[in-house]
């Protein structure tokens, strides 16, 4: 059986008639919202590296461009403009967005409700609508407690991005929620990417770049489905396969109707 086949076989029904295949590099196309972002740029990459057929989402499209792989697919759209998703999501079987508002000045109509809560619901809304087969949402650790936040100026960053996680789990759609302690360019001698649920759990330190590959190997993972959990890194050797990871997770309580 080849790759392309046995990703066509479906391996879970999930609540509200969604179905879940299999990932295949060469049969899924995945559509990156952020994907000029710092961790965007990971996560576009990587996929290239990988195979995967790779749509960008952007608003700019020669400076994604200058910035992104040649090999991927630029589509000119919007998170605040539904009506620029719909043409982006034509085809699309995989959702990964990790867009981000303005954080210490956001540029008014480009803050955290605009983009890290609607831009995301608005996400959401064309996938479902596209029959989009899984949605790997980037949130933030934090979001449990954003009221409390230490940090005053990421509180209504983290209250937008746990309502669009809301939205994602109460939408139907087949899902995972990523949620990244303090985002670093490097890792350090933080080497040993960790996955937990622990709710207020002091946030602690990750490479983009292992961000983005927690994402990626979510994709297509059932273990990986329906579930939150923050991602941070540790001292240590690297960990070569996180299904493991994934399947010791918790699944998310079922939403109320």
């Amino acid at each position: 059986m080849t790759r392309k086949l046995a990703a066509m076989l479906m391996i879970a029904v999930l609540g509200g008639g969604a179905t879940f295949a299999a990932a295949s590099s060469e049969a899924d196309l995945v559509l990156v919202a952020g994907a000029t972002g710092r961790t965007g740029v990971h996560i576009v990459t990587q996929l290239v590296d990988q195979g995967y057929r790779v749509r960008a989402l952007v608003r700019d499209e020669a400076k994604a461009r200058a910035t992104l792989p040649q090999s991927a697919e630029f589509v000119v759209g919007d998170v605040r403009d539904p009506a620029t998703l719909a043409p982006a999501m034509k085809g699309v079987t995989r959702v990964i967005s990790t867009i981000g508002g303005g954080a210490l000045r956001p540029v008014p109509g480009n803050g955290p409700d605009e983009i890290d809560r609607q831009g995301n619901i608005n996400l959401v809304d064309a996938a479902k609508a596209a029959g989009v087969t899984q949605f790997v949402l980037v949130s933030s650790s934090g979001v449990d407690h954003a009221e409390t936040y230490p940090a005053p100026f990421m509180r209504p960053i983290l209250a937008a991005k746990r309502a669009s996680e809301d939205y994602l789990r109460a939408s139907g759609l087949p899902y995972t929620i990523v949620r990244p302690g303090g985002l670093r360019d490097a890792p350090g001698e933080h080497t040993r990417i960790v996955l937990r649920q622990k709710v207020g759990a002091e946030v602690s330190w990750v490479a983009r770049a292992d961000v983005a590959r927690v994402c990626i190997a979510a994709l297509g993972n059932e273990a990986a489905l329906g579930k939150t959990f923050d991602v941070s890194a540790v001292a240590g050797e690297p960990v070569g396969d996180l299904a493991p990871l994934f399947a010791a997770l918790s699944a998310d309580p079922v939403p109320a109707k």
